[in-house]
């Protein structure tokens, strides 16, 4: 088995054991193949992304001699039946049995996770997290076709990590939502929903300060980013949480709309996150729909 981790440094192994002595021009031919797996790239776009639109006028035989080093260094095979074959449209590297890249991974547990609901929904996504360890492609900085890729990327951990955190806190799993939040946060500082989360998160477990504490520091963001102030949804949730009587809205202590408030923005949030399902405006309307999307769904 060869694998192919693009976070961090661009590192190869063949049954688990490193791949040295690859030149950086031969690591960038592989991650720049590794980030469309199954997709010809032709030595036109090899050449302009290596050489960052100035290639040299031999690119065509040092492309070539770089596939093939790089083919034996890691035991791709050679030609068409190789694992980076060769096509009329250019070099193409496949997903098998005998490839596997961690990024292709992350990019199908995000989908799976997407795809489904409830507890499957929080540990798929909980999973492609995890394999995210440093920074992609932290060895090309600059490269535009790396910059776009990290670009992407953060899109869609962003996305993943805040959509689990509302699953964790329907769940009522309050440190696992509090930990995707905050990394989704940590990636895109002005991703209000992941901040109203994290609020969440903590007000719901108790931590009635630390949510507070947690908006000043997403106000602070959003400042110093965009020189505005949390939407008007953000600034409702501080209010609420601000002036609840207990510091959780389940606690002895809580008064009812305070219980009510929190049931309403929880259902209305599991809806927004089954596929196919939109909650309504109107508070009075969710139940209805929730009621509905039981059923679909045969629980």
């Amino acid at each position: 088995m060869i694998r192919i981790e693009l976070f961090g440094q661009i590192r190869v192994s063949c049954d688990g054991e490193p791949c040295s002595g690859l030149s950086f021009k031969q690591r960038q031919i592989l991650g720049i193949l590794a980030l469309s797996p199954g997709r010809p790239v032709s030595r036109e776009q090899l050449a302009d992304q290596l050489w960052e639109g100035a290639p040299p006028a031999s690119y065509v035989g040092t492309i070539d001699s770089y596939v093939c080093v790089l083919r034996r260094a890691v035991r791709l095979g050679a030609g068409r039946s190789s694992a980076l074959a060769t096509t009329p449209a250019g070099f193409a590297l496949g997903l098998d049995d005998r490839v596997e890249v961690d990024l292709s991974w992350f990019y199908l547990l995000a989908r799976a996770a997407d795809a489904r609901i409830g507890r499957p929904a929080l540990e798929w996504a909980e999973e492609a997290a995890a394999l995210v360890d440093d920074v992609l492609l932290s060895e090309v900085p600059y490269a535009a076709w790396a910059v776009r890729a990290r670009e992407e990327f953060t899109r869609t951990l962003v996305d993943l990590c805040q959509r689990g955190a509302q699953r964790a806190n329907g769940l009522g799993e309050f440190e696992r939502a509090s930990r995707l939040a905050r990394r989704a946060v940590e990636q895109d500082p002005v991703c209000e929903e992941a901040w109203r989360q994290l609020m969440l998160a903590h007000w719901l477990s108790g931590g009635r300060g630390r949510a507070l504490a947690v908006y000043a520091e997403f106000r602070a963001a959003i400042a110093d980013c965009l020189g505005d102030e949390p939407g008007r949804e953000s600034q409702e949730l501080y209010m609420t949480i601000l002036t609840s009587s207990s510091g959780a809205p389940g606690g002895s202590g809580a008064s009812s709309m305070d219980q009510i408030r929190i049931l309403l923005q929880l259902l209305r949030q599991e809806l927004d996150l089954t596929p196919g399902v939109r909650a309504p405006a109107l508070d009075a309307h969710l139940s209805a729909v929730a009621t509905r999307a039981l059923d679909a769904s045969g629980l």
